[in-house]
């Protein structure tokens, strides 16, 4: 580009001088004189001749002398012209940074879900029993007194030992306030069977409330032996999440050796309350 330039400049100082040479030369050196005669101008200068016929062969054509041209004082060679600064590059536009993402607005926390609620069942109030009527035997005859102790043991330990089997082989329905023992095992089981506990959400959502009542039978291992649905709560939601939360609690556990009984049964209400 530069060099461009400088070529430019020297043509152009060139055509320049040229020109000037040109109007030099083509300049008349001696203009005549005009004498003016009133009001009009006279022009005194000489008549040229002019020939029609050409001009003798012999005689050549008197050349004019050239005027040497006048050669002009050199100019003085014009400086070259600053390098323009390289323009600097224009420096790239800083990408914008992308926009955080709107972090996710954090889920609420579950409502802590109430724990089953074991609603001891009322105690049955014992009834009175009927006073016989005493009935009057007849006097015995007398008989001859006979010991017999060995048949006397032998009926008591007997009987001590079908009583101890019979406790053994029935069936003990537990019920809150029997004794310490079971109440301490009632207390087991209550938090054994929160463990899976939970409020179904459809429930939730619709607003329903309740408290069915499950009642199960199980060995002294804690083996589930059979369960079922005594009252229901009106929700049918409500009535599957208790038997579900039975199922999944078994095997329940271990009943201790203090309580007597060979299975034994218990009467359960879940309640499910909105809070």
């Amino acid at each position: 580009m530069v060099a461009n330039r400088k070529v430019r400049g020297l043509f152009l100082v060139l055509a320049v001088l040229i020109t000037a040479i040109a109007v030099v030369v083509a300049m008349p050196r001696n203009v005549p004189p005009l004498a003016s005669l009133g009001e009009s101008s006279v022009n005194t200068a000489p008549a040229m001749k002019i020939s029609l016929a050409g001009a003798p062969r012999n005689e050549a054509p008197k050349e004019e002398p050239k005027e040497q041209p006048v050669e002009p004082e050199p100019e003085p060679e014009p400086e070259p012209e600053p390098e323009p600064e390289p323009e600097p590059e224009p420096e790239p536009e800083p990408e914008p940074e992308p926009e955080p993402e709107p972090e996710p607005e954090p889920e609420p926390e579950p409502e802590p879900e109430p724990e089953p609620e074991i609603v001891p069942e009322p105690e049955p109030e014992p009834q009175p029993e009927p006073t016989p009527e005493p009935v009057k035997n007849p006097a015995p005859e007398p008989v001859e007194e006979t010991d017999l102790p060995e048949a006397e043991e032998y009926a008591e330990d007997t009987t001590e030992e079908s009583a101890e089997d019979s406790s053994a082989d029935q069936q003990v329905e537990l019920s809150a306030g029997n004794s310490s023992e079971v109440d301490n095992y009632l207390t087991r089981l209550s938090r054994h069977l929160s463990r899976y506990y939970e409020y179904p959400r459809r429930a939730r959502r619709l607003g329903q409330e309740g408290a069915p009542v499950i009642i199960f039978e199980f060995s002294r291992d804690g083996t589930l032996l059979s369960h079922s649905l005594r009252n229901s709560s009106g929700h049918e939601l409500l009535d599957e999440a208790a038997m579900d939360m039975l199922e999944q609690a078994a095997p329940l556990p271990e009943v201790p050796e203090s309580m007597q009984g060979k299975s034994f049964s218990y009467a359960l209400p879940v309640r499910f309350r909105l809070r």
